[in-house]
């Protein structure tokens, strides 16, 4: 296993990135949230699912003021989508990976939702949309209209949860509703809980594999 630190620029932007690379024919690009980055349990585990399998993964490191989220989705999945399409690029244009898999967090959904699962060429990637923000009107009609394989995992007390989520199953889109989690997927005051429902979402994660 080889770890690169990367930076690559355009004219206006500059964005730098960790590609974990086991040399593997398959590769994860992962979307953190704003204040969930990859340290924490939820990626730092799902990353090393990935790792387990032999897939390369990419993690794209933005930071972006709280003010971005007062934004429309549609501006928010454009501004994020101007870092993380220099990486895409810099990554696939030196590489001949055979299957994509993209997994986001929280405002990491967005463009993966709005743009990703929309451009032809990712028509085969699986999508793991963790903690989606599903409250947000255009994202919901966006995934309602996707014929993507993937996950989507939320805390039924995420304030970003609706009971209409499960209109989102179908044969290629698997739902996880995890009781009782936030959205960081925990179990308040209950460590034991949260570990357990952190498996859970691993062990789906694994099943598409």
């Amino acid at each position: 296993m080889h770890v690169d630190q990367k930076s690559v620029s355009s004219q206006t932007h500059r964005i730098t990135y960790t590609h974990i690379k086991t040399r593997g024919p398959r590769i994860c690009f992962m979307f953190s949230g704003l204040g969930y980055t990859y340290e924490k349990p939820l990626l730092y585990y799902v990353t090393m699912l990935m790792l387990k399998h032999g897939i390369d993964v990419v993690q794209i490191h933005y930071a972006y003021s709280k003010e971005l989220m007062t934004k429309s989705t549609d501006e928010i999945a454009d501004v994020m989508m101007q870092d993380i399409d220099l990486v895409l690029q810099d990554v696939l244009s030196h590489s001949d990976y055979k299957n994509i898999i993209f997994a986001g967090k929280s405002i990491g959904t967005i463009p993966l939702i709005q743009r990703v699962m929309k451009d032809e060429v990712y028509k085969d990637a699986v999508m793991l949309l963790l903690t989606p923000l599903l409250t947000r009107t255009e994202l919901f009609e966006s995934l309602l209209e996707s014929n993507h394989k993937g996950l989507i995992a939320i805390g039924a007390r995420d304030h970003y949860y609706t009971e209409e989520v499960y209109q989102l199953k179908t044969n290629k889109m698997n739902i996880q509703v995890i009781e009782n989690a936030d959205h960081s997927l925990d179990v308040l005051y209950s460590p034991a809980e949260s570990l357990r429902e952190l498996e859970t979402v691993l062990d789906g994660i694994e099943q598409l594999l």
